[in-house]
């Protein structure tokens, strides 16, 4: 219902989600005050005040352990990345021990490898995950060091150590398979309707200009958190999605002249 903020740019979806929210909550209160008002009595003001700083101060609470948590989730992948990319580099300077004509087309596999994962973006981690070009490198760069011949024991614990590095890696590549799908967390909805029940609490208050726009700056923010929450919990797409950082980096210190 709410993927197409993710297909906006930054400013965009940050812009619309506050402002949705913020005219939303004004639309509300004035709403509720104009049909409710009359109604109350001392009693009613009394329950609604403290009713509104409860569910202010939950609805805070919740964004910020949901925040939390999806930064721990967004660093679990930046985790893998890194890994893999030192295990990437550990591999191509391993194949310089083996004297054998397959190390130059197994190291230049990997070294594919790298560039179209930067290159594509995780596009196809989504649409075509095991049989993108990148993951066509890695599986002929497996098979290739598995036909590795071999003239002694260290040779063997030099190819072994390759397959080990190779295993890992397809490990690690399944982490951003498993967290491309796109999906809105549940925590937003209930924090949508945290805010409904605020505003309706709100208009035990007196609203004139001044108080209305307090609360709409306070609307204002918790929209700015619950895109960043919306944003994060999607670490592989949007305006905020991860980027193969630690694959840039290898990439730019030259590891074809590095490895050679």
């Amino acid at each position: 219902m709410l993927e197409f903020i993710l297909d906006l740019s930054f400013w965009q979806g940050l812009i619309l989600t506050t402002l949705s929210i913020g005219l939303i909550g004004i639309a509300v209160i004035l709403v509720v005050k104009k049909y409710v008002a009359p109604h109350l009595k001392k009693q009613h003001e009394k329950v609604g005040r403290l009713l509104f700083r409860v569910t202010a101060g939950l609805i805070a609470l919740l964004i910020s352990l949901s925040y939390a948590n999806e930064r721990v989730a967004q660093g679990k992948i930046i985790d893998s990345l890194e890994e893999e990319a030192s295990l990437l580099v550990n591999s191509a300077l391993i194949l310089n021990i083996i004297e054998n004509p397959q190390n130059d087309v197994i190291r230049g596999k990997i070294i594919e490898y790298i560039d179209l994962t930067v290159r594509d973006e995780w596009k196809t981690v989504n649409s075509n995950p095991y049989f993108s070009d990148a993951t066509k490198r890695l599986k002929e760069a497996y098979m290739l060091t598995a036909s590795l011949a071999v003239a002694n024991a260290d040779d063997a614990m030099i190819k072994s150590k390759l397959l080990s590095n190779l295993d890992r890696i397809i490990q690690l590549m399944q982490v951003r398979v498993y967290s491309q799908t796109v999906l809105i967390p549940n925590l937003i909805y209930i924090l949508c309707l945290g805010l409904l029940f605020m505003w309706v609490f709100y208009t035990v208050y007196p609203i004139d200009l001044i108080s209305l726009g307090f609360v709409t700056l306070y609307n204002l923010f918790i929209g700015t958190l619950i895109y960043f929450v919306l944003a994060l919990s999607n670490p592989l797409a949007g305006p905020l999605k991860i980027n193969a950082h630690s694959f840039e980096v290898i990439q730019s210190k030259g590891i074809e002249k590095v490895v050679n």
